[in-house]
């Protein structure tokens, strides 16, 4: 194989790679990433069995081949490779050579054919939505999804399209996210039945999927295999196996007779948070977490905690409808949803000190729903 590369288009197209390369795994093929040359173009492909990506970008090919090479030094040698182009060539002892300028590398490959099966990247249904919906979804989503749950399925989201309708949420036991919209989501199911999906995406798949997601209005399709989910973005699949566990019933815990509202700035409720955490988070003595108190006394929320050697006490402005109440909360919780519910004005609504706290926007779109739940802790005496 003898190919030439622009740098940066090889390197925009290999970085993103990284996310679905497996790095501790005894078979070789899965840390590399398979560059597949010929006709002018190169396929470039990472799987780690569980997600995969693939996309195309143009070279000039002097001899066609299909190779693996190691991907994260792939990605450090192109990074640092002087000059506009990059040229990578694999002789029949899959011995890579990997020059620009003056600087040359050489290391091995594996032949592609080591590559494992992809798994079929087409699905009998699927929509089309804007990708800078799709990413603010997934920017409110994120932070609720549990990392190593028992229940595999609260290791990922849950979304669910009925017409032109879109609801996301995640819930790692402690904390809960919502989000149902309606926008403009284009049917591209191959039947032409009325969308009617719902499936659970992993959350690592998602926070590599996030990365690769644009701020702009371009759409992107989202299409069910048997067992996987694909994402057409531009000229990038970006593919992943499903979670087939079904989904909770996340209704029955977000609280419906809420007796108390708070109204308040959102960024100074946050800014407030964020100092209180220099005490809460404190590690000292063993001592790490400690708990945050909130006190909802008129319209004056005063927060306060302490650790073995520091404290805080702060205020924030609020309107508040209902009884007085003192409520306790991991204050990373609190942070987290906060920065996910990016409304410059929210609602607290609150019932006991022991039931979830609900965090909305105070104004919405008639048809939309965003819902974030925290759950308290029990404060000593």
């Amino acid at each position: 194989m003898k190919a030439t590369f622009d740098k940066a288009a090889l390197l925009g197209a290999i970085t993103p790679a990284l996310g679905c390369v497996s790095a501790k795994n005894t078979y070789a093929a899965l840390e590399g990433i398979d560059l597949d040359c010929k006709d002018g173009k190169c396929v470039i492909t990472s799987y780690d069995l569980e997600k995969g990506y693939r996309t195309e970008i143009t070279c000039e090919v002097s001899e066609e081949g299909n190779y693996i090479i190691n991907a994260q030094k792939l990605c450090q040698i192109v990074r640092m490779m002087p000059g506009g182009f990059v040229n990578i060539e694999v002789n029949n002892k899959n011995v890579v050579r990997i020059y620009s300028g003056k600087s040359e590398f050489e290391l091995h490959a594996i032949s592609g054919e080591d590559f494992p099966s992809l798994p079929e990247l087409r699905g009998n249904e699927g929509f089309s939505i804007q990708q800078s919906v799709f990413k603010t979804m997934l920017a409110r989503i994120q932070f609720a999804i549990a990392q190593n749950s028992m229940r595999p399925e609260l290791n990922g989201a849950y979304f669910k399209i009925s017409g032109t309708r879109i609801t996301a949420v995640s819930c790692d036991g402690s904390r809960l996210a919502l989000c149902e919209q309606s926008c403009e989501i284009e049917n591209v199911t191959e039947s032409g039945d009325e969308l009617d999906m719902e499936f659970v995406v992993p959350g690592k798949t998602l926070s590599e999927l996030f990365k690769l997601v644009s701020d702009k209005e371009d759409r992107m399709i989202i299409k069910l295999a048997r067992k996987h989910v694909i994402f057409f973005l531009d000229n990038v699949i970006y593919f992943s196996r499903l979670i087939e566990n079904d989904y909770i019933d996340y209704e029955r815990f977000i609280p419906k007779n809420s007796k108390i509202f708070v109204n308040l700035d959102r960024d100074s409720f946050l800014e407030a948070l964020e100092r209180a955490i220099l005490v809460t988070e404190d590690k000292s003595m063993g001592q790490v977490r400690s708990k945050l108190k909130c006190s909802f006394v008129g319209n004056l929320l005063t927060i306060s905690s302490k650790s073995l050697s520091n404290k805080i006490t702060d205020e924030v402005y609020t309107s508040k409808e209902g009884d007085d109440i003192e409520i306790g909360f991991n204050c990373r919780f609190l942070v987290d949803a906060l920065r996910a519910c990016d409304f410059d004005k929210i609602r607290l609504s609150l019932t006991s000190p022991l039931m979830s706290m609900l965090i909305e926007p105070t104004e919405t779109e008639d048809d939309s729903r965003f819902i974030f739940l925290v759950l308290p802790l029990k404060l000593s005496d």
